[in-house]
């Protein structure tokens, strides 16, 4: 039976996934991106030749590499970080709960997220560098030790499909882990000079907590943040419409003006704070949709 790879990855397109990931440059700055991040080839943090990026100073950093032009000119402190010729550990955050077994038109967002790992999980293996994840499921984190090699690469794509074939769950616990969970175990890990992935649609994105998990990891780490979305998710189609789970129905009438402006008010508010907040740390988020294949999207991101 033919998979439709649209729904489901397989162990073949991945593969060749990984392989085309070799001709991608995960170096900033992409496009879209805050014109303050610099370029890099290894983010093993020190006092190397290679100049990394401009960040924000936190507390226990290297004064000796405060930026003191950047600092006075925008009033905040920055420092300069450099690169030394080591590998590196590359952590993919892969959420592939049920919320993200959706589209309304071309690639599931799971879909889309296993093929975008897989992308940045080929590059790194090219690269020499270990590669580890964490994958959020409706049950479980599911946790996968840092190795490098195309053993490691292969183990870490059948994990994938192996999580992303268990969609839909449409029983999920009231104690099923969130994002923040996720990236809390993440920051458990206790990475240092690694570089971060988060493959997610960032629904469940709380600024109380999530963005200090976020910035937790951010003080030792590079981070990129892939968002997948799809259009569905920001404007109802005008027309009525009923939507449920396993516990609620409800209908959504076209003429039910309010009920939409307020859903679209949200949406954009929630997107407009997870972008602020990794601008305001000098972070890159992609966002990526469900309309086209991940490879043709983060080629383009990417382009330098």
């Amino acid at each position: 039976m033919t998979v439709d790879l649209r729904i489901y990855p397989t162990s073949e397109r991945l593969a060749e996934l990984t392989l085309l990931g070799r001709k991608i440059s995960w170096q900033p700055p992409y496009q879209k991106l805050t014109p303050l991040t610099g370029k890099h080839r290894s983010q093993q943090r020190g006092r190397g030749l290679d100049f990394v990026e401009l960040r924000h100073y936190y507390a226990g950093d290297d004064v000796r590499c405060i930026d003191w032009k950047v600092t006075q000119r925008t009033g905040q402190p920055y420092l300069r970080v450099y690169a030394e010729e080591n590998d590196k550990n590359i952590a993919l955050l892969i959420d592939l709960r049920t919320r993200m077994f959706f589209a309304s038109d071309g690639h599931m967002k799971s879909a889309i997220a296993c093929e975008a790992a897989a992308i940045a999980a080929g590059a790194a293996c090219h690269h020499g560098d270990r590669v580890g994840a964490v994958i959020l499921t409706d049950s479980d984190i599911v946790t996968l030790p840092f190795r490098r090699g195309e053993k490691a690469l292969m183990a870490l794509l059948s994990a994938i499909i192996d999580q992303s074939n268990k969609l839909p769950n449409w029983i999920v616990s009231k104690k099923a882990p969130n994002l923040e969970d996720a990236l809390k175990h993440l920051v458990d890990l206790g990475l240092k000079e690694s570089q971060c992935f988060i493959f997610s649609d960032f629904s469940d994105y709380d600024q109380r907590d999530s963005s200090v998990m976020i910035d937790k990891l951010a003080r030792q780490n590079s981070l990129v943040g892939i968002r997948i979305t799809d259009p569905l998710e920001e404007q109802f189609p005008k027309q009525n419409l009923v939507m449920g789970n396993e516990s609620y129905q409800v209908e959504l009438k076209k003429s039910d003006r309010p009920i939409r402006a307020r859903y679209e008010q949200y949406v954009q508010e929630q997107k407009q704070s997870l972008s602020e907040h990794f601008i305001r740390h000098r972070l890159a988020l992609l966002d990526m949709t469900t309309q086209q294949d991940a490879w043709t999207q983060l080629l383009s991101l990417t382009k330098q």
